[in-house]
């Protein structure tokens, strides 16, 4: 009971850090517009991330103090976070505009080492999970994300083969003004030295 309890646990956790709208979410949903496994590719680097940082909360969690590196963090991401919303913008659905804009999971993956957000919620709440109640949560944490991956990127795919260029367009602006929104949010967290958003 207690196995299925954990389980339960687990892949709700994966799915609140996958699910909520962020700079992986808006990628992720723009390349799942071309398709499927584009956006499913950008899900498994992001999910390489979180099991990179995974590790090194467990190998350095108890005495490494990452706050003060947050300005550094936020300063990186929000420049990488323009750059994505400027090549999605300027490319068209035939083209692939730079790198980044071509790999889904190295932008995935890239998103997830420097984005504060994801960093700070393995340094708080993946820590305090991974200690109360083990690997049995965190291996369904990431069967939990695969489950969102899987689903979300289905569900844009489907749409926009179904109503065509003006649902694309749409999910290429929500990309364009998600990342927008984050990389104007981390200057001003980076200027004024607010880091408690996680």
């Amino acid at each position: 009971m207690i196995i299925y309890l954990l389980a339960a646990l687990g892949m709700l956790l994966g799915i609140s850090l996958a699910g909520p709208p962020g700079p992986v979410t808006a990628i992720l949903v723009e390349r799942a517009t071309r398709s499927v496994w584009k956006g499913i590719f950008v899900g498994f680097g992001a999910m390489s991330a979180d099991f990179i940082l995974m590790v090194v909360i467990l190998v350095f969690g108890h005495v490494t103090n990452i706050s003060r590196f947050d300005n550094y963090i936020y300063i990186l991401g929000s420049i990488f976070f323009f750059y994505l919303a400027f090549a999605i913008y300027r490319s068209h659905d035939t083209e692939q505009s730079g790198n980044f804009n071509g790999s889904g999971y190295v932008a995935g993956l890239t998103i997830g080492l420097i984005n504060p957000m994801q960093i700070g919620w393995w340094f708080t709440a993946g820590l305090s999970v991974f200690q109360k109640f083990g690997p049995t949560t965190m291996i369904f944490l990431f069967i939990g994300i695969l489950i969102w991956v899987f689903f979300i990127s289905g569900l844009i795919f489907k749409a926009s083969a179904k109503y065509g260029n003006r649902v694309k367009y749409a999910i290429k602006m929500f990309s364009v003004l998600s990342l927008g929104f984050f990389g104007i949010l981390f200057i001003y967290l980076s200027l004024t030295g607010i880091t408690s958003v996680f």
